[in-house]
């Protein structure tokens, strides 16, 4: 009897196989405890677990009959007619007419027995079959049969979460260079910028100390354009390498945290004159996340509240909740409050409403820190604010 080879439209359907099933690994002795359970449940002793490509197959678990004679015929049901994905079962191979004088027969003991349920992926094609095989002529009833297909999709589900689990360490391995190639460029980037722009920088400070009386008006004030363009320039350079360094900094470890202690810290840190005033949460109040990341969340938003409020007294009151599920921080202020068409604005990288202030912070970099620091942690910020009402950042961060 000729092997029928593999079907046309089944090589079709087995395109990029490789990419979902790594060929030629070794048999998987998960699979065993498999074949295990289905030959308790139809008391048979030989079985398989076969995935099929183009012009091979691999065998990831055998057991019994010395099967490793009959693989490479395997599986039976490509032999015959039939539509591609339903259960295969032949009571006895030896009254089948379709399989006279196959090879199966001639091995030692000889296969009788024969059941074959396919391997069906998400997708809808065959990747394989888990083969049940006996020297007996056998029948399997309804509940043996639905058991087995239970049985296949588990075999098909711990395969296709194998290959998820691949890919997605594959693509943390590509991320992770990605973001240390980051990290060396904006490295690169400012050292090599930053020097010529301070040389800039200074050269203008002394052209306009030395040499102002040479120059006219208009000369005088190229210098100071040329001087603000530096500075505009430097505090950019500043800022794609704070931001870079907050995307590259790990969230972990976490750490139970007193709330207090560390607002004290960072309104410590602040350096405040006396017109300024925070309230904090006061007493035993401890969470459990990362304290890098809420120390810069909580010192970025002091930062924004107080460095554009031109009231007199500038007040932030800090507070906190939790429910079961998440802490919650609001950060409020008396300031000049920002227009509903620029909140979501705030949060982009090097946007500005307002300031003249030259340093990295008025670059726009800050709120866009907190909100990258936010993700990082899977939590979320929002702001409620109107011109001339003074603005509450909301942050929640999950348990």
């Amino acid at each position: 009897m000729k092997i029928a080879p593999l079907p046309t439209d089944e090589k079709k359907n087995l395109i990029g196989r490789h990419e979902s099933f790594v060929p030629d690994t070794l048999p998987d002795a998960d699979f065993d405890d498999i074949i295990q359970i289905a030959s308790q449940i139809c008391n048979t002793p030989a079985l398989l677990v076969t995935v099929i490509d183009t012009d091979r197959q691999w065998f990831k678990s055998a057991n019994g009959l010395g099967t490793s004679g009959i693989r490479e015929y395997l599986p039976l049901s490509r032999d015959v007619a039939g539509k591609p994905g339903d259960l295969f079962i032949i009571p006895d191979l030896t009254k089948d007419k379709r399989f006279q004088g196959h090879p199966c027969l001639n091995y030692v003991p000889s296969i009788v027995f024969y059941t074959e349920v396919p391997l069906l992926a998400s997708a809808g094609n065959v990747l394989g079959s888990l083969c049940i095989m006996d020297k007996v002529a056998r029948k399997l009833d309804g509940h043996q049969a639905d058991a087995l297909q239970a049985l296949a999709r588990h075999i098909v589900s711990r395969m296709e979460l194998r290959e998820i689990t691949s890919q997605h360490k594959r693509k943390q391995a590509e991320l992770r260079m990605a973001l240390e190639d980051l990290g060396k460029i904006a490295h690169i980037a400012s050292h090599d910028l930053k020097s010529p722009l301070n040389n800039i920088i200074s050269l203008t400070h002394l052209l306009k100390e030395d040499y102002a009386p040479k120059f006219d008006d208009d000369g005088r004030e190229y210098i100071d354009y040329l001087n603000d363009a530096a500075y505009h320039l430097s505090d950019l350079v500043s800022g794609i390498l704070s931001y870079t360094r907050t995307s590259l900094q790990p969230v972990e470890p976490k750490e139970n945290i007193s709330i207090p202690r560390l607002a004290e810290e960072v309104i410590g840190q602040l350096n405040l004159p006396p017109n300024i005033f925070i309230s904090y949460p006061k007493g035993d109040v401890d969470i459990y996340t990362s304290r890098t990341a809420l120390k810069q969340i909580f010192l970025h938003l002091l930062h924004n509240a107080i460095r554009y409020n031109v009231s007199n007294p500038i007040k932030v009151d800090m507070t906190f909740t939790e429910d079961d599920t998440a802490y919650y921080f609001e950060v409020k202020d008396n300031g000049p409050g920002i227009a509903e068409e620029d909140r979501e604005k705030i949060f982009e990288l090097f946007e500005k409403l307002s300031g003249k202030i030259k340093d990295g912070e008025s670059m726009g970099i800050g709120l866009a820190i907190v909100k990258r620091l936010v993700e990082k942690l899977d939590g979320n910020i929002k702001i409620n604010s109107a011109v001339s009402e003074g603005s509450s950042f909301l942050v929640s961060i999950p348990k």
